[in-house]
């Protein structure tokens, strides 16, 4: 199993080194990073030799848009430039180029694996609940990009598909699970579990000892397909009560695209912390599920608390 912890060529989080010397130092303990590509690296801070996973760009609402639908994409984005800036065309197959750019990021770095997430939401439904699309539909979709997206390659990067707690992928249903792994035609492929999306799929849980004992189930619920489970993104959020309310009273969503944008990520932090997860039993979670790629993967404000929140799930592993 390979340890890594996550990072992306913001210069929010690339600022917080001084050149690679300072990021290979910061890796002591670890055996690489998962990258997103999201700009240049224009100080040379990463290396090849770092990165082990990179994360493939992330789309929150892109069905209507795969499957043409016109009129809801402009209900969502506003205008055609707003659509173009998002996705890098205005035809759908703009989101094949894009992937295939994540493809050509990953060989660079000489990346094990890639990640992608398996979900489709428009900004209204994040916080309305009141889902437009059902899980098949965005497992069919997803299975068309990548099948397209792989159809030249029978090796390369492993595959892993994420849950999350919209319609795709939110590991609480087996046969969807099930469709997926077999909807896909590239070998390769796996599941990246990430521990505090699944939490956020059960608004109940209040502790972390009940969130484990929820994931625990999960797995239980899933039988053998839990061989497909090849990577953990750990960490965990206990903000069901939030979410909660929000759902129970939905904002008014503003008027421009670039409002709702505003709205949707101050929503997005407040509901999915990642934190360290910390309670008793998380090392016979790991030890369960036995991955080939243990992913810390937390957001802080800067490297010492960072550097901290590494610490304390490293410790909560020993």
């Amino acid at each position: 199993m390979k340890t890594l912890f996550n990072l992306t060529t913001d210069a929010y989080d690339l600022l917080r080194f001084r050149d690679s010397t300072d990021m290979e130092n910061a890796l002591a303990g670890f055996d690489g990073l998962e990258l997103m590509v999201c700009g240049p690296d224009d100080r040379d801070i990463l290396h090849p030799g770092f990165v082990e996973g990179l994360h493939m760009s992330l789309f929150g609402c892109w069905l209507d848009f795969w499957n043409g639908d016109r009129s809801a994409v402009l209900k969502e984005f506003d205008t055609e430039e707003n659509v173009r800036s998002c996705f890098g065309g205005t035809n759908p197959m703009a989101l094949v180029r894009k992937f295939r750019e994540d493809l050509d990021h990953a060989e660079a770095y000489g990346a094990e694996y890639v990640v992608f997430h398996v979900s489709d939401c428009t900004t209204e439904e994040v916080f309305t609940r009141r889902f437009r699309h059902t899980d098949r539909e965005v497992i069919r979709g997803a299975c068309q990009i990548l099948n397209l997206l792989f159809e030249d390659r029978q090796t390369g990067p492993m595959l892993l598909l994420e849950n999350l707690w919209y319609p795709g992928l939110d590991f609480t249903n087996p046969e969807m699970t099930e469709l997926l792994m077999d909807g896909i035609r590239y070998p390769n492929k796996g599941i990246m579990l990430d521990t505090g999306h699944l939490l956020h799929t059960d608004w109940t849980i209040r502790t972390q000892q009940e969130g484990l004992a929820y994931i625990h189930r999960q797995l239980d619920a899933h039988g053998d397909l839990v061989k497909w489970v090849r990577g953990v993104h750990l960490n965990q959020s206990l903000t069901g009560e939030y979410m909660r309310r929000i759902a129970a009273h939905p904002p008014e969503m503003k008027d421009t695209y670039q409002e709702r944008q505003w709205q949707l990520l101050e929503y997005v932090i407040r509901s999915d912390a990642h934190k360290p997860f910390t309670c008793s039993g998380i090392e016979d979670l790991i030890r369960r599920i036995d991955p080939d790629y243990l992913v810390f993967e937390f957001i802080t404000r800067n490297r010492a608390e960072h550097r901290q929140a590494l610490w304390i799930q490293q410790q909560a592993l020993r």
